[in-house]
């Protein structure tokens, strides 16, 4: 996996902050995916604070359950291979010059299937250096055609967009793309 030092450091800087990197509930896709494929390992792939990771072992005790974050030193390890690999409002963050780096890395190691959200849509949080936390901001055609250039199989996908009234700033047109893959 691949990311330049200094964004590493402002991913950190971003962890720091209460809201950052804190889902905990299990979309009922990633549900169906688990019972479908039997899956026996995941990979929580932009945990921020392991949150996920412990819903999933709480409901999953016999999943090996792994979790990864360039802003979190305490997830710094990729496992080899996985069965499923789940990431959540991660994939916008990527730096684009190693989006296609990561996209081949993630499908060698999964071995069965992927679910990964991808905010399509400005974030609210800037960053210390000026830029938007998301650093990709595509719409859903892109990001299919990014996955299926790299050979993912698409198995479903689903857009949600809506209107969110952020409790500071003007409105934002929320747009998320749910895309499952075979692995």
């Amino acid at each position: 996996m691949s990311y330049s030092d200094s964004y590493k450091e402002t991913l950190k800087g971003l962890h720091e902050s209460k809201a950052f990197g804190t889902k905990s509930s299990i979309p009922q896709e990633v549900i169906d995916c688990i019972e479908k494929y039997q899956v026996t390992s995941i990979l929580d792939f932009g945990c921020g604070k392991g949150n996920f990771l412990n819903t999933l072992k709480e409901r999953y005790p016999d999943i090996t359950v792994f979790g990864f974050d360039p802003g979190n030193d305490l997830f710094s390890t990729l496992p080899d291979t996985v069965d499923m690999i789940y990431s959540s409002d991660v994939l916008e963050h990527i730096e684009p010059e190693h989006l296609i780096e990561t996209l081949v890395d993630l499908k060698t190691r999964c071995s069965k299937v992927m679910y990964h959200l991808i905010a399509c849509h400005p974030a609210k949080r800037i960053m210390n250096d000026g830029r938007n936390a998301h650093l990709i901001v595509e719409n859903p055609k892109w990001w299919k055609a990014k996955l299926q250039g790299v050979d993912y199989q698409i198995i479903s996908e689903k857009i949600i967009q809506y209107r969110a009234t952020p409790k500071k700033g003007p409105p934002i047109d929320v747009v998320k793309y749910i895309i499952i893959v075979e692995g």
